[in-house]
């Protein structure tokens, strides 16, 4: 029974192909006994789906709502169009009717509960309730329970089906009557129409010369980004530095994007910057209202969870040790990504403005918190917290707050290291709130942020703290040893056991981490930090383009193949994932920074040009080649092969395929 979005039922394709994340959708399911279509369209508080099946086999389609509250109730009706009713708080009456082309097609039987429900077991529910049944067909597996009762908080429908077919469901509240029949028909067409053509005036793909199958991914791209979006509602499970035992956080209601919904089907902060790159360009009311959305599950202090893991069913698909989120770890700030962007949109500032000015006292509270709380030893430094400086059974121990996870940094933890890329965010930050101070603001804040953005800005600052003249890079900075290594340690006692731990081969010193050049390296880059006429933009495009460093025929890997980290375990348990492979968010973020410095006249502008170009043919035909191939964008491509590999699909930030091919870089 598919009841979770799991990448591990490998069905051979599944997707939105066309819809706005607001009022309607069209989405094809292929599974392994034939295909399912979707379509659905809202009126007011109602809506309607259509379900057509061509499968070689029976099926059978669960239909299920329950109520979270104890006050709303369900009745089952006797017949199909009337399968059953309610009443509940927030829309008052409600009734939902199945409408089959073939009656007799159809064998329904429903189930109504009113006992405890746990709603991460609701498929459970439902197994405990199905038996094997007689039919005028023989055994069918039907819905059937001991203990009938006459209401209840949920309600599921089960329909049989032994040919292929089509229905249609109507759910309706006294407000609004759906939609049905051709009235339907009319509606979704209207709606797709109207898609398309925001769709086209919002990226302008026609006159580009692009495939067939490119154009097809640009808008499964965009629909699956809105298609995913959802709402949660809980609480967060949250650890104070120091304490032994977590805490409830909240309650709170979050509107997000996600990553992908077969397995990150829940907020991340760092994500839904990237996310709301693409939102905006569609929806931009849509986009702010997630941005606010997030902002407002921020603490007194300033802090924002780095996973939004609200309520049991999203508890449910997450790792134990994953859940607890701890107060003092931050996570990229790239939401101020996002609205530099906006502050740069005329027209979304005139329509908008209000809501930004609500936006920046929460995100100078952020901003505070992230100053405060990530702060380095030297002046202007910034520190990842989070890292386990006393493991031995990681290579280098992971950075999770940075986004990069177990992109490598400095060997051996300490309070002396400080690290890039948050003084690029950091440098990104202030100079969104001097752009906010400057334009609802009274004078108190407008020297303070004008004075904090420049000094973050400063590149001779930058250069003498993170910039290295003997590998002409900039570099993260502190203990470090240049030779460690996982080996396998005999079990004292246990004889042929063994377990795998870091060995330390050269002794750890305070330094630039400069066997490692990756992404974190690009920031200066990607936050256009370095003055266009300046030589370290020269040098850092020179490693940009080396296949030997970065560069790869399907986009720009994570990490060199120079580095002793390349490709390597971090643990007996854990392969590499930001050691290589290629990922779509941080190049968009390369190929921005490289069209700005493409408009800039300066010894530099051919080269950044060039590398433009090349590299957004790299992503643009490799992306489309795996989607051709496998029907899915994915969570990263291997920089050997091009191959999409992770999760899947994964219409988070490689959705951002279709900014790159829209060329619109928010310069």
């Amino acid at each position: 029974m598919r009841h979770w979005c799991d990448q591990g039922d490998d069905l051979r394709g599944y997707g939105w192909y066309s819809a706005d994340g607001r009022t309607f959708g069209r989405q094809n399911v292929s599974e392994h006994y034939g295909t399912l279509s979707f379509d659905w369209i809202n009126h007011g508080e109602s809506w309607t789906a259509k379900i057509r099946a061509n499968t070689k086999t029976r099926y059978t389609i669960i239909l299920y709502l329950v109520a979270q509250d104890r006050q709303s109730k369900f009745r089952i009706g006797r017949h199909l169009r009337d399968i059953f009713s309610g009443k509940t708080e927030l829309l008052g009456d409600i009734r939902l009717g199945v409408n089959v082309k073939n009656e007799k097609q159809v064998l329904h039987t429903t189930l109504l509960w009113d006992d405890q429900l746990q709603l991460d077991h609701l498929n459970d529910l439902i197994f405990m309730n199905t038996r094997a049944l007689e039919s005028d067909r023989g055994l069918v597996y039907q819905l059937e329970q001991e203990k009938p009762f006459n209401e209840g908080r949920f309600v599921a429908v089960q329909l049989n089906f032994w040919a292929p077919s089509e229905l249609q469901i109507a759910f309706s509240t006294n407000h609004h009557g759906a939609k049905v029949g051709a009235e339907f028909e009319k509606e979704l067409a209207k709606r797709e129409q109207e898609f398309n053509d925001h769709f086209e005036k919002s990226f302008n793909l026609k006159d580009k010369n692009f495939s067939a199958v490119e154009q097809r991914m640009a808008k499964v791209a965009l629909s699956n980004m809105l298609g995913g979006i959802g709402y949660w509602y809980g609480f967060n499970q949250v650890q104070m530095p120091g304490a032994s035992m977590t805490v409830p956080y909240g309650p709170h209601e979050l509107l997000s994007a996600v990553p992908s919904r077969s397995f990150f089907p829940r907020g991340f902060l760092w994500d839904e910057g990237f996310h709301n790159i693409l939102i905006r360009k569609f929806d931009p009311e849509l986009s702010l209202e997630i941005i606010v959305s997030w902002l407002n599950t921020m603490s007194e202090n300033g802090w924002i969870p780095r996973e939004m893991i609200l309520g049991v069913e999203a508890e449910a698909r997450v790792p134990s040790e994953f859940i607890v989120q701890r107060t003092n770890v931050a996570n990229p700030p790239s939401i101020f990504y996002i609205v530099d962007q906006m502050l740069d949109d005329e027209k979304l500032l005139e329509k908008h403005g209000p809501i930004l000015a609500s936006m920046y006292p929460r995100l100078e509270r952020w901003y505070k918190w992230l100053q405060r709380s990530q702060a380095g030893k030297k002046k202007r430094t910034f520190r990842w917290r989070g890292r386990n400086a006393t493991t031995v059974q990681e290579l280098n121990p992971k950075t999770l707050a940075s986004g990069l996870d177990d992109y490598p940094r400095a060997s051996h933890p300490s309070k002396e290291e400080y690290h890039l890329d948050l003084r690029c965010w950091m440098a990104l930050g202030s100079r969104v709130m001097n752009r906010l101070a400057h334009l609802y603001e009274e004078d108190k804040n407008k020297n303070k942020y004008t004075q904090e953005s420049s000094a973050l800005a400063d590149f001779e600052d930058l250069k003498q703290l993170h910039w290295s003249e003997s590998s002409k890079a900039f570099f993260d900075y502190g203990m470090h040893s240049d030779k460690v290594r996982l080996i396998k340690k005999p079990v004292k006692g246990a004889p042929g056991q063994y377990v795998v731990e870091r060995s330390v081969v050269n002794k750890p010193r305070l330094g630039f981490v400069e066997d490692v050049f990756g992404y974190n390296n690009l920031f200066p880059l990607m936050l256009r930090l370095i003055p266009h006429e300046a030589e370290q933009l020269g040098h850092t495009l020179d490693k940009l383009v080396d296949p030997e460093l970065l560069w790869t025929n399907y986009g720009l890997r994570s990490l060199s193949r120079k580095s002793p980290y390349y490709a390597s375990r971090n643990t007996e348990h854990d392969p590499p994932y930001w050691r290589g492979y290629i990922w779509i968010n941080a190049n968009y973020m390369v190929l921005s920074a490289l069209k700005h410095y493409g408009s800039l006249t300066g010894p530099y502008q051919s080269k950044a040009q060039n590398a433009f170009t090349a590299l957004k043919k790299n992503l643009v035909t490799n992306m489309a080649k795996e989607f051709n191939r496998t029907g899915y964008l994915w969570e990263n491509y291997d920089d050997k092969s091009g191959q999409g590999r992770g999760s899947h699909p994964f219409n988070g930030w490689s959705s951002l395929i279709l900014m790159i091919m829209s060329d619109n870089m928010d310069v």
